[in-house]
Parts: C-alpha cells; structure tokens; sequence
C-alpha cells in the first residue's frame, strides 16, 4: 500500500514526541532471538503468514519489556522498564493471550523468554528446580493463542513443541479473536499481543478464514482492529495487564489512543517504531489507567 499521507501524521506535539522516543527505542534495542521455525515448509506458508518486519518489530519490542533489550536506564512511559522494575513485570505474568497467532513464534518467544527469566532468578536464589517450583514439567504461566486459519492453530502448537515447551503450556483455539474466551479471561490477561490485519483494503476482502485474513484490515486498516479494542480493554488484568498491538500510520493510531482513553481508559503508548519498506510500524502498548473488567464485549 502507499506510504501515509499528510493527513495520517500526528495532530499534536506529544504523539509526535512519544513517535521519536519509539523510534530511537527501536534503534538502540538488542534485536531478539526468534525461534526456529525450520518445522515449517514453504507449503505451511502458503496458509500462514510468514513473519516478516511487523513480527520482528514485535518481537523486539517484547524483548524490551521482559528481556532486558532497551538500554540500561529507563525511557520513560513508553520505553523499558530496567533492573527489578522488568523482574517484577515478568514475575507477575500469569496469563497471556496473542489473538491471530500465525506461526506463533511471538507467543513462543514470549512464553520461552519468561521461563529463562524465571528459571534464572530461582537459581540464582538456590532454589531447586523440580516439579515443586517452576520447571519445564511444571510451568505456572497460561499462553492462549487464537487464529480464524485452522492451519495457523496448527501451526502454533508445532512452534511451541519445536521450541522446546512442554506440552499445554500453549492453547491455542480456533476462533474468531478472543471471543469465546471473554467470559473465562476478562481481568485476567496480563499480556496481551496482537499484530492484526492493518492493511487498508475494501471491507468485503475482511473476515476470510484463509492466508488473506492476516492482512485485509478494511477501510483504514482499522475494521478487525476495532472490533479487538473492547476486547483488550476487558480482558487485561488490574493493575499490571499490558497489550502490544502492531499498527501502521495508516490505522490513524494517535485518533485510536485518544479513543481508548475515552471510551475504556486505557493508556496507549507507541513502545518501539521503524520504518519498513513502504509502511511505518510500531507497536502501540497499552495499560490500564482504572479496572474496566466490566466492559462488554
């Protein structure tokens, strides 16, 4: 799609500010190691999304927040936190969920990064590592994936296994976002991840359960978008759930964040930003500024 236009840039001066400090973030941060995903044929990539600069931007910023892959001082509200502020982050992720998961190397990453984290700082404090603590055998960390594609599902589950996570860390259920978990997860996702489909295109090309749903986003790029923001804003956890959402200026982020801050309270923040090809990408972070377990969906 074409480059953003004049009137896709940001209307005031802190969007543009927090716009810089991204992409300085995105500059500076250590690139994370993604998983393998030799499992994977071509013929698996003619019906999953392959990953590619939007994955790695997430990827990357993830390693920011729970990896330690920013820079050793804090950047503020939107850059990493460091030290025992990003310990006790990890330390309190119970749940996570990644709606349209594809290959799920993000959710694989994630889910392989808290339990180096976490296996670490029990060494560290002597403590054994049997199935009386955290453990390959005995995770205490839930990941949910979702995906319309039924070969996506697939997908996720043979990255998590290739990578090395015991079987049921990572649950993956075919359907449409995170609708048939709302009732069993609202207030209780501690992160959240979601690289929708952002490309602007017309809204009858939206909704297909084939490849084509990881990219068709309808006008704005926004149509699936919207409809996973109450969703979000629901099923965070109080007071420390956290979201990562992959949007392009196209999608008109800055007019999302004025709305999620109206409608739900929800704080959102660009965390890390580049340029790719024809498109800007960054990922939105977004945090709770009051409980809103109550939303509907």
């Amino acid at each position: 799609h074409q480059l953003r236009t004049r009137d896709q840039l940001p209307k005031s001066r802190q969007f543009k500010e927090w716009n810089r400090k991204a992409e300085a973030l995105a500059k500076q941060c250590r690139c994370a190691e993604m998983p393998s995903l030799s499992h994977l044929t071509s013929a698996d990539y003619n019906n999953v999304y392959e990953p590619a600069d939007d994955t790695y931007l997430l990827l990357d910023g993830l390693g920011v927040e729970f990896d330690g892959g920013g820079d050793d001082t804090s950047c503020g509200e939107s850059g990493a936190d460091s030290g025992e502020l990003l310990e006790n982050k990890a330390d309190k992720v119970v749940t996570t969920l990644e709606l349209g998961c594809g290959t799920g190397v993000v959710t694989t990453y994630l889910a392989k990064t808290l339990f180096d984290r976490r296996r670490r700082k029990r060494r560290a404090e002597g403590g054994r590592n049997d199935a009386h603590v955290i453990s390959p055998s005995n995770p205490n960390v839930t990941h949910y994936v979702t995906d319309l594609n039924a070969h996506a599902v697939q997908a996720a589950l043979r990255t998590a296994a290739a990578s090395g996570l015991p079987r049921g860390t990572v649950e993956a259920i075919l359907c449409d976002l995170a609708s048939p978990l709302l009732d069993r997860l609202t207030g209780k996702v501690d992160v959240l991840i979601f690289n929708p489909p952002y490309v602007p295109t017309p809204d009858d090309e939206v909704g297909s359960t084939g490849i084509e749903a990881s990219w068709a986003g309808g006008r704005d790029g926004r149509v699936v978008l919207d409809r996973a923001l109450p969703q979000i804003a629901r099923l965070l956890s109080w007071p420390h759930g956290v979201a990562y959402v992959i949007t392009v200026d196209d999608n008109l982020p800055e007019d999302i964040a004025d709305m999620m801050m109206e409608k739900y309270g929800v704080i959102m923040r660009p965390l890390v930003r580049r340029k790719a090809r024809n498109e800007y990408l960054a990922v939105q972070k977004m945090t709770l500024s009051r409980s809103t377990g109550n939303i509907g969906s």
